[in-house]
């Protein structure tokens, strides 16, 4: 493989439009074709990164030999059967979250990782942020964390838990989150909705393995006050965190410094670069396919618990699919791989 990977893009809509700058500015990926089903979409992509070629056809993508990988970034819920055919074509992926919208499909694109041998990256980036990172460092058993996300009522909502800028496609990160840093397996979801229905307004309360406790809140009914659209908060007895939009980090009942400001993107422009040198280089992915799906685990039971109006009994073992028969580094050591 060159030095320079040569990627194509698959699907061209909004997420791309915020990935584009750092695909330019990776030193070590060159963006060769664009592909999206909207032919001006692809054009336009391909104008902007001076492509080689834009196409409507997904095929000619991958089977073009001068493409290394793809980067994946078409409507949410078709990553998992592109991640699948991708890596079935020979081609190492990124795929935007969520990598998987039902347990089904995570299994799907883990047992082609796992058959193919290719590497896989996902895209919760929270995980990457200096703020997790340094919260991370200072606090390692938490016994309690609550991650809330509001967004405004509008088209790129949905009250459908499953629908574009629903429950798991913004919320996703919320749990993923939670258990990064809670670093425990859930064992119980409890879910409450509106309405006693499954909805994407809802609180989500997790137990863990450790006795820990981690709540998600998150609406699309509206926003204001105080609050930013994320807000988190980890407990650990007389130590305490919190931070507002991951621009800042506060620590209480510690010396130990936090992060006056940090720019909000930090973690996810590193995307590109991260992925660039999995594919060169080698190594343990950054954000894998079981590690990505820990949201749709969790997000599945909640639906569930949501619709019973009890809470659902979790085994992470049972849920994933297991080459080995136990669960890979980056579930086993909760992201640090």
């Amino acid at each position: 493989m060159d030095m320079q990977l040569q990627v194509g893009l698959i699907g061209c809509g909004g997420i791309s439009r915020h990935h584009l700058p750092n695909i330019l500015s990776t030193p070590r990926m060159r963006l060769r074709a664009t592909m999206d089903v909207v032919e001006s979409a692809a054009r336009e992509r391909a104008e902007q990164a001076e492509s080689d070629y834009f196409t409507t056809d997904l095929d000619r993508v991958l089977s073009d030999d001068g493409i290394d990988a793809v980067l994946i970034c078409s409507t949410h819920d078709t990553h998992a059967e592109l991640a699948v055919r991708c890596l079935e074509a020979g081609k190492p992926v990124f795929c935007e979250k969520p990598l998987a919208m039902t347990m089904e499909e995570a299994r799907r694109v883990q047992e082609a990782v796992h058959r193919t041998g290719l590497p896989l990256m996902s895209g919760w980036w929270f995980k990457h942020s200096p703020v997790t990172k340094r919260l991370r460092e200072v606090i390692e058993r938490p016994r309690f964390a609550l991650f809330t996300c509001r967004v405004p009522p509008g088209p790129y909502t949905s009250a459908d838990p499953y629908g574009k800028g629903g429950l798991l496609d913004t919320a996703g990160y919320n749990l993923h989150w939670t258990w990064h840093v809670m670093r425990s397996q859930p064992v119980e979801v409890h879910a409450v909705g509106m309405d006693m229905q499954a909805t994407s307004t809802c609180t989500i309360t997790v137990r863990f393995e450790n006795g820990g406790v981690g709540t998600s809140i998150f609406s699309d009914l509206g926003s204001g006050g105080i609050l930013p659209k994320h807000y988190a908060e980890v407990h650990a007895g007389e130590v305490s965190a919190a931070t507002l939009r991951f621009g800042n980090l506060v620590f209480e009942g510690t010396d130990e410094p936090g992060i006056e400001e940090n720019r909000y993107h930090n973690g996810f422009d590193e995307e590109m670069a991260m992925f660039a040198e999995l594919c060169i280089e080698g190594g343990a992915s950054p954000m894998d396919a079981w590690e990505a799906c820990i949201p749709t685990l969790i997000f599945e039971k909640a639906v569930e618990s949501m619709s019973a109006g009890q809470p659902i009994a979790v085994n992470v073992e049972k849920e994933f699919y297991l080459p080995e028969g136990v669960l890979p580094p980056s579930l086993a050591e909760f992201g640090d791989a």
